[in-house]
């Protein structure tokens, strides 16, 4: 079994010998702009059912459509839209890539001929999986039972993203960063945070919850106002690995 690097370590995680994924400093998300950082990220691993509502506007059926045929859609729409990616992939330049064959298996694949980079159906999985572990993002699994309840599914996410769209932009990052510097269990300030990597960064905001959840449960066994028979106290315990 080969071993994975380990994203407390790492800056960048290597997919393959040509491709990696940056994992990005708190600092740099900043300096390129975290509202922007945040789209790059979302709009690459997005799914058929996170843009149900999008694709029913272009006439595409959500449940038709595979997660690497919009990895594709996403991966042009980003090369059309950034100049700078480096972010995300360092070195790795988007712009040389283009819709190609696999003379092998016949397969769609991206294709950087200049260097000889291809990002196949795997390779594109693993960049989206690696991005969900960086930030502790779970893939959306979904499935409308008939044609009735996915048109309700649709018609109701689409007056949600309508609401949302009207919202003025809050970031997620800097309030994450204001609720943690003022905890007593985050050891880092308003300035030696921004070195943190956003992986640490996500991973401590994850473990604080974990802890906090932990003592409100305890507290609440030694008052009598929770039923240890209906929880499970080792799932749940902070130091347990999830």
């Amino acid at each position: 079994m080969i071993q994975k690097p380990n994203l407390l370590k790492v800056s960048d995680y290597k997919i393959n010998d040509k491709i990696s994924v940056h994992v990005p400093t708190v600092d740099e998300i900043f300096d390129f702009g975290d509202m922007k950082y945040y789209s790059i990220i979302q709009t690459l691993i997005a799914t058929p059912f996170d843009l149900m509502v999008e694709l029913d506007d272009i006439g595409i059926d959500y449940e038709t459509i595979t997660n690497f045929q919009l990895f594709m859609l996403m991966m042009e729409s980003i090369i059309a839209n950034e100049d700078d990616t480096s972010i995300l992939f360092g070195g790795l330049n988007l712009k040389n890539f283009q819709e190609a064959v696999n003379c092998k298996n016949n397969e769609k694949v991206l294709w950087d001929k200049e260097n000889d980079i291809v990002i196949d159906q795997m390779i594109a999985l693993e960049i989206c999986n690696t991005i969900r572990k960086i930030h502790f993002w779970e893939a959306p699994v979904g499935q409308a039972g008939n044609a009735e309840a996915k048109r309700y599914l649709i018609e109701r996410n689409r007056r949600k993203k309508q609401r949302l769209a009207k919202k003025p932009y809050k970031s997620f990052l800097e309030n994450m960063i204001i609720s943690l510097v003022n905890t007593e269990e985050f050891p880092y300030n308003y300035e030696t945070v921004m070195g943190l990597s956003v992986y640490k960064l996500n991973a401590s905001w994850r473990q604080i919850q974990k802890k906090k959840h932990w003592e409100q449960t305890m507290n609440g066994v030694y008052f009598g106002t929770v039923d240890t028979s209906k929880i499970n106290l080792e799932k749940i315990n902070w130091l347990s690995p999830e």
